[in-house]
């Protein structure tokens, strides 16, 4: 049995089983996982896209691994979010967690979710424009495109870090709509 200590984002909540809890959580140092925790009533529950510190005790034949030790770091906060703003954070999530393999190096990819966490001012472009990064990091963006507008806003997400993208605020609806046709 190994122990280490990893922060992680969590990419989706399973269904109770008995007393525990599973979560697919997603870690910059390993990947896409599937955890355990035993239900405590004393602790906060964790809940999507939530930041945390813990403890993860692996053993080689178990798909499932323990959690202890939880300290929260980041909450998503879902207050004063619109419908529209929210399932786009959970459309980010999805991509992730459908499109990544287990067990599998995705550092940017956990950059880039860390860094939309930690955004004081998201709104429904920039999460479009982080789905499109992590696009590009799991297949490669396909960057032509007949629009130069949209054409070089595809060049500049191949070419730039999160940071940088999530900096761009000039993406009017209409630029918007060509980009969720990109997506899709």
């Amino acid at each position: 049995m190994s122990v280490f200590k990893t922060k992680w984002i969590i990419l989706k909540i399973h269904k109770p089983k008995d007393k525990d809890f599973l979560y697919t959580i997603f870690t910059y140092d390993f990947w896409k996982i599937l955890v355990s925790k035993k239900k405590n009533t004393k602790e906060k529950a964790l809940d999507l896209w939530y930041i945390v510190n813990c403890e993860v005790r692996t053993k080689d034949w178990y798909n499932i691994h323990k959690i202890s030790n939880i300290k929260i770091i980041s909450e998503f906060e879902y207050q004063n979010k619109s419908f529209e703003l929210i399932e786009s954070y959970l459309k980010l999530l999805s991509l992730v967690l459908k499109n990544t393999p287990d067990g599998n190096p995705a550092f940017e990819i956990y950059n880039t979710l860390e860094c939309v966490h930690n955004q004081k001012k998201i709104n429904t472009e920039r999460l479009c424009l982080a789905r499109l990064k992590i696009i590009n990091y799991l297949w490669d963006l396909d960057t032509n495109h007949k629009d130069p507008t949209i054409w070089k806003i595809l060049r500049f997400i191949d070419a730039s870090s999160i940071r940088d993208i999530l900096k761009l605020t000039w993406i009017t609806d209409d630029i918007y709509r060509k980009l969720l046709e990109v997506e899709e």
